[in-house]
């Protein structure tokens, strides 16, 4: 397959994913609705699903349970280290500012170390590798376009539509068997 081949698809891919994406959260709400009502009505809390009247699946209403959270525990925290210091544990960490500005000093690591331009050796420091190269996708727009109007998604979208891709995408199973 060519590189043409490739982009094209990966893009193609791309947009049934944010469009599935976008239409199942859409579909969720208005599912639960859906479900929350019938369970008022009929006292239902478990559903089966059915295609040419054989069962496929079953859909339950459940409901997430309650009961006390902390809602903020360096509050909480501070009233027991007074009352209850055993419960409480204290922990030491480098400001993100400072992290930042000792980074950007440092000018070579050894196994003991980083060393920065003050030749201060730091430990704990390590040069890691780049990592793996990713891919993103930007859909094309045409000049002035609104956000989330990408010309470039309206023409894989129809593309996909008039089965223009068919070949491209045929090797993908909808599902595993």
């Amino acid at each position: 397959m060519s590189l043409r081949d490739t982009n094209l698809r990966y893009a193609a891919l791309k947009l049934i994913a944010d469009t599935v994406d976008k239409a199942m959260k859409d579909e969720k709400a208005a599912h639960l609705e859906a479900l929350e009502a019938s369970a008022e009505e009929s006292g239902a809390k478990s559903w089966t699903v059915t295609l040419g009247g054989e069962k496929v699946a079953a859909i339950t209403l459940s409901q997430r349970s309650g009961g006390y959270r902390i809602t903020d525990e360096e509050d909480l925290a501070d009233h027991l280290a007074l009352s209850h210091p055993d419960m409480v544990e204290t922990s030491i960490r480098i400001k993100p500012w400072a992290a930042k500005q000792l980074l950007e000093s440092i000018v070579d690591v050894t196994e003991d170390g980083a060393v920065t331009k003050d030749g201060e050796l730091l430990p704990g420091i390590e040069d890691a590798p780049a990592g793996a190269p990713y891919q993103s996708l930007r859909w094309d727009k045409d000049k002035g376009e609104a956000a989330g109007s990408e010309r470039g998604r309206r023409v894989i979208a129809d593309a996909l539509q008039a089965g223009e891709l068919r070949d491209l995408l045929a090797d993908i199973p909808l599902l595993e068997r």
